[in-house]
C-alpha cells in the first residue's frame, strides 16, 4: 500500500468518528476511518450499549417484582445471569452488524489498526501488513476515552474492576462497592442493586451526580437510601486492601473526619476517565490540551490547523449524543458549510437507571453564576395522574428559567424521563418562555405531563398541582 490522499482522515470509529465518517460519505469526500478494534468504539461494544441492555433487564426484573401492585401475582420469580448477558451481546452484535452494513452501503473506507501523527498533512497506520503512510487534508482525532485508574487499587489490579471489565462479570457479587457517584456509578448501583447486591457508592463531592441539579442529586440519593443503598458522599478513601472475601476499603468523611471500612466482595472503580492520546504526539505538534483532554473551538477545531477532534477525547461531556454532534459538525465545518452553531450546552445529558435523569440546560447554581436573574419551580410527579396509574412514588422536574424570559433548563429524575427530554432540548434551544409552552398540553394521563404540569405552574396557571 503506497501513500493515498484523502480529503478527511478520522483516527477512531467511535460515536465520534463513525458519525463524521457516515456524514462525509454523504457529502462526498473522500474519507477514511482508522479503527485499531472494532467500528461502534467503546458506545456500542463496552459502554453505553450493552451498559443500557443490562439495565432493561434490570427493569423488567423490576417490574415483575412489583407487579402485585397491579394484581399480578407472579411465583417463583428468578433470574439467568447468563442468559442476561447473552441478551447483552445479541443487542451489540445486531447494531454492530447494521452499523457495519451503512459503512458498506455509504461506500466508507475503513483501515484497522493503529493510527499515530506528529504533524498535520499525514497518518502512519500500523497492521499486520505493515506501516503506511496516508496522506489527508483534514484530521479529526475520535480516539475515545478510557477508565481513569486511582492510586488506591494500581497496586493490586485484581482487586477492583473498571467499566468495562463489569460488564463481562459471571455472576452478581452478593456485595459491590462502587467508587465514583457520576453516572456510570449510578447506573450500575441501579443494575446490581436490582439484581440482589448489597451495593455502596463512594463519591468525593457533596452529592452523587455532581454536575447535576443539586435539588434532583439529592432526590436521587433519597431514593436510592429508600432502597438500602449505602452512600458515601464528601467522602475520601484512605486505603484499600485485598482480603480472602474480596476487598476492604478505609474511608474518611472530608467533614467530620469519620473514619469507617467498607468490605465487599467486589469492588468497581468509575471514577472518571482519560483521553486516549498514546499515539498522538502532543508536544511535537503543540496541541493544545485541557487537563489531559483535546481543547477544540466551538467548530471542533484543535489550534493545529487542519486538525479536528470529537468525542470523549475531547474537554466536553463524555456521552455519545454529543460525540455524534460533534463529528458530525467537524465535518459539515470541513466541507465548508454553515452548520448552526454548535451548542453543546443545550445537549441532553442522562442517566440510566431507576430512576432516570435527564436534563438539558442550566441547573439553578450554573445560572445564578452566569449571572442570570432566575426563577425556578419544583414538581413531584405525584401530581401527575399518570403516577397514580403506575404505581410509582419517586419523581421530580425542576425548571430554571430567566426572570420573565426563556426557560434555560430542565431537570427530571423519575420513570423513563430519558424519553422526555427530547422536548426540553426544543424548548431551550428555541428559547420558549413559560407562557409560549403553557399552551400547549400534553398528552392525558402520561408522564409528558410532568413538564407540562411544571410549565403550566411556572406560568402561574397549575392544573394539577398546587
Amino acid at each position: 500500500m503506497g501513500e493515498v490522499s484523502y480529503e478527511i482522515a478520522i483516527i477512531g470509529g467511535g460515536p465520534g468518528g463513525y458519525s463524521a465518517a457516515l456524514r462525509a460519505a454523504e457529502l462526498g469526500l473522500k474519507t477514511v476511518v482508522i479503527e485499531k478494534d472494532k467500528i461502534g468504539g467503546i458506545c456500542l461494544h463496552h459502554g453505553c450499549i450493552p451498559t443500557t441492555s443490562l439495565l432493561q433487564c434490570a427493569k423488567v426484573l423490576e417490574t415483575v417484582n412489583r407487579s402485585d401492585k397491579f394484581g399480578i401475582k407472579v411465583e417463583g420469580i428468578s433470574y439467568d445471569w447468563q442468559a442476561i448477558q447473552k441478551a447483552k451481546s445479541v443487542s451489540v452484535n445486531r447494531l454492530f452488524m447494521g452499523l457495519n452494513t451503512l459503512f458498506k452501503q455509504r461506500k466508507v473506507e475503513v483501515i484497522k489498526g493503529t493510527a499515530a501523527f506528529d504533524e498535520p498533512g499525514s497518518v502512519r497506520v500500523e497492521n499486520n501488513t505493515g506501516s503506511h503512510t496516508l496522506l489527508t487534508d483534514n484530521i479529526i482525532i475520535a480516539t475515545g476515552s478510557s477508565p481513569r485508574a486511582i492510586p488506591e487499587f494500581q497496586g493490586n489490579p485484581n482487586m477492583a474492576m473498571d467499566t468495562n471489565q463489569v460488564l463481562e462479570i459471571n455472576k452478581v457479587p452478593k456485595s459491590i462497592t462502587i467508587v465514583g457517584g457520576g453516572a456510570y456509578g449510578v447506573e450500575f448501583a441501579t443494575l446490581f442493586k436490582t439484581f440482589g447486591s448489597e451495593v455502596s457508592i463512594i463519591e468525593r463531592a457533596a452529592h452523587l451526580l455532581p454536575r447535576d441539579d443539586h435539588e434532583v442529586a439529592k432526590y436521587l440519593e433519597r431514593s436510592f437510601a429508600k432502597r438500602g443503598i449505602s452512600i458515601y458522599t464528601n467522602t475520601k478513601i484512605q486505603a484499600a486492601v485485598q482480603t480472602n472475601a474480596g476487598a476492604q476499603i478505609e474511608i474518611e468523611n472530608q467533614s467530620t473526619g469519620e473514619v469507617k471500612t467498607i468490605t465487599s466482595d467486589k469492588v468497581l472503580v468509575t471514577a472518571g476517565r482519560i483521553a486516549n492520546l498514546d499515539n498522538i504526539d502532543i508536544e511535537t505538534l503543540g496541541l493544545r490540551t485541557k487537563y489531559g483532554f483535546i481543547d477544540t473551538d466551538s467548530d471542533m477545531r484543535t489550534n493545529i490547523k487542519g486538525v479536528f477532534a470529537a468525542g470523549d477525547v475531547t474537554f466536553n461531556p463524555q456521552y455519545a449524543n454529543f460525540a455524534f454532534s460533534e463529528g458530525i459538525h467537524a465535518v459539515e465545518i470541513i466541507a465548508g458549510m454553515d452548520p448552526p452553531t454548535l451548542n453543546l450546552k443545550q445537549i441532553p445529558i442522562y442517566t440510566f437507571g431507576s430512576p432516570e435523569l435527564a436534563k438539558v440546560g442550566y441547573t439553578e447554581d450554573e445560572a445564578k453564576q452566569a449571572g442570570f436573574e432566575i426563577e425556578t419551580v419544583g414538581l413531584p410527579l405525584q401530581a401527575v395522574p399518570r403516577s397514580a396509574i403506575d404505581k410509582e412514588s419517586i419523581g421530580f422536574a425542576k425548571i430554571v428559567s430567566i426572570k420573565g424570559g426563556p426557560i434555560i433548563g430542565v431537570h427530571l429524575i423519575g420513570p423513563d424521563v430519558v424519553n422526555l427530554i427530547s422536548e426540553a432540548m426544543l424548548i431551550t434551544n428555541w428559547e420558549a418562555t413559560a407562557e409560549d409552552v403553557a399552551q400547549f398540553l400534553h398528552p392525558h394521563p402520561s408522564f409528558a405531563e410532568s413538564i407540562g404540569e411544571t410549565v403550566l405552574k411556572l406560568a402561574g396557571k397549575p392544573l394539577h398541582s398546587l
